[in-house]
């Protein structure tokens, strides 16, 4: 069985593809968001991240991302319009429309997916990690700095209740100075203990994100499929339907 190849005006394609790219955008936005439930990070953490990227602030961040994203991807849907509005590519079916929406959807992840996954996105990415409780290991990553900073706020209090229980039968002058001098060096060993604490958060947050890169790039190569795939049927459809 043999398809006739479907002829239709570049302006009704560019139109089908940006149908196609607003139906595909939605498509990997969800893909997207199930990747990142599953990771821990929030459904809508996608978007934040893209918002990040743009400049935005952690607050400001969800609706310039959707921006950014849904923009992206109308962009894309435009110029496969254009090209499958050539003669020698202009769909003739389903398939091809598909393959060729597969093609394009690969080629967006490698051109612009990859080069924000090895550049920008970990510092966001890390960015957002602090931002916002990731699952159990930030909570306990918390809740082990809160811990420790009232433990030591705790030992700083007691050792000069201590020390001025001991010196009430000495001099005055002499219990205040050591006083002084022992609540110094608390203080001084709580801020290192809290900046090492510190430490330990963001080495732990590194070795999460590393371990979630292979993660995140099989997704979103899977995310960005899914995006050629509605982004050619939708495409094919609607070029398809405009003919008759």
């Amino acid at each position: 069985m043999t398809t006739q190849t479907v002829q239709y005006p570049r302006g009704k394609s560019v139109g089908a593809g940006i149908a196609g790219g607003i139906a595909g955008g939605a498509a990997m936005y969800g893909v997207m968001s199930g990747l990142f439930t599953m990771m821990g990070l929030g459904p809508n953490c996608f978007a934040i991240i893209m918002g990040l990227i743009t400049g935005q602030s952690y607050d400001a961040a969800m609706g310039p991302g959707l921006a950014a994203h849904f923009g992206t991807s109308i962009a894309i849907g435009a110029i496969f319009g254009i090209v499958v509005s050539t003669k020698k590519l202009q769909l003739s079916g389903f398939p091809k429309g598909i393959g060729l929406g597969v093609a394009a959807g690969i080629i967006a992840y490698v051109v612009i997916f990859l080069p924000m996954a090895m550049t920008v996105l970990p510092s966001h990415m890390m960015d957002l990690m602090k931002m916002m409780p990731m699952g159990n290991m930030a909570g306990n990553m918390q809740g082990n700095m809160q811990s420790g900073a009232m433990n030591g706020q705790s030992s700083m209090n007691s050792s000069m209740n201590e020390q001025q229980g001991k010196m009430m039968n000495g001099n005055s002058s002499e219990m205040n100075q050591q006083s002084s001098m022992g609540g110094g060096s608390m203080q001084g060993q709580g801020a290192m203990n809290q900046q090492m604490q510190m430490e330990e958060m963001n080495k732990m947050m590194m070795a999460k994100l590393q371990s979630m890169m292979p993660g995140m790039l099989g997704g979103a190569l899977a995310s960005h499929i899914v995006y050629g795939i509605v982004l050619g049927a939708v495409t094919t459809a609607i070029v398809r339907v405009s003919r008759k």
